[in-house]
């Protein structure tokens, strides 16, 4: 009977210990998708502009995927001429949960998000042109997405870009306006779930805008940035507000028109197109009656003490 007292005494109060401190399983997650594709640059007519309409027609298409976990990052960078080709990033991950995607999958999680475990995620690709360039018809397919996940204490952040962006000087033979025209896929998801720590959150956004300037002035001639793109994307979850939201709204057909720009006047115009997504995860304890359950059998061992004195 001594042993049989000592051995629940000591488990009872292991068994305490243990449940009192033992974490709730809590998990944070956030994705931004963003495509955009037949992305083209037309003439007051209707016909796309090509490299013959241009006198002055120089610069970059630049791209970027940064994934980070705990001050941990894995990125990865490109910056092409716009007449020689366009960059594809490798996608980017840190962390021991990195989901198995392939290069250049921009399809989002299944619904509810897994959370497989704790990781920062970035991608990016960049296909064709804006304008007719050596024949090939116009269209560009930008793609990026963002994705953060944490199943444990961390902080997550997926960050990616094509190009702040394409930026390029031009100067037109004769004076014309210059319509934007393309469709867009915007995707953003968050979720929290119940019972996560304090200060847990999951935020996602898209950004994407256009803004041509007078290189002479130093002044915006056109700047286009549609909500769909932009505010209307920006999701966030906390620990106070657990649960899962969505924007997903189907593909859309968007555009722009400039004012005229006026024949050997320099512009240049920069288009710029981000995903962000970051999560922030800290452990709580189990819930109340875990831990009354941890009192009841302190209580109990204590009460097996006194007995035997």
């Amino acid at each position: 009977m001594t042993t049989f007292r000592k051995t629940l005494l000591a488990s009872a109060a292991v068994l305490a210990v243990g449940l009192a401190s033992a974490p709730v399983q809590a998990s944070t997650f956030a994705s931004s998708i963003l495509d955009i594709s037949n992305f083209r640059l037309l003439h007051s007519g209707g016909a796309a502009y090509s490299t013959s309409d241009f006198t002055i027609l120089q610069g970059t298409n630049d791209a970027h995927a940064t994934a980070s976990l705990n001050g941990v990052f894995a990125a990865g960078a490109s910056s092409i001429p716009i007449l020689t080709g366009t960059p594809n990033v490798a996608h980017q991950c840190v962390g021991g949960g990195c989901p198995v995607l392939g290069n250049n999958n921009f399809n989002p999680f299944p619904s509810p998000p897994p959370v497989p475990g704790s990781f920062g995620y970035a991608d990016q690709d960049l296909s064709g042109a804006a304008i007719v360039i050596n024949g090939n018809p116009a269209g560009a397919h930008a793609r990026t997405r963002a994705d953060a996940s944490t199943a444990t204490n961390a902080i997550a952040s997926g960050n990616s870009d094509v190009g702040t962006s394409t930026t390029f000087a031009f100067t037109l033979g004769a004076s014309d306006t210059m319509q934007i025209a393309f469709d867009a896929k915007p995707y953003t998801q968050v979720y929290v779930s119940p019972g996560s720590g304090p200060d847990a959150n999951a935020n996602a956004r898209l950004s994407w805008s256009i803004n041509i300037i007078n290189l002479s002035t130093g002044t915006s001639v056109f700047t286009y940035a549609p909500g769909a793109l932009n505010a209307d994307s920006v999701l966030s979850r906390t620990d106070g507000s657990p649960g899962i939201l969505t924007y997903a709204p189907a593909f859309a057909a968007f555009g722009g028109l400039t004012p005229l720009l006026v024949a050997g006047t320099t512009y240049q115009i920069t288009i710029q197109h981000n995903t962000l997504a970051n999560t922030l995860q800290q452990e709580l304890p189990e819930p109340d009656s875990v831990a009354v359950l941890a009192v009841g059998l302190l209580a109990m061992s204590a009460a097996l003490r006194r007995r035997k004195s």
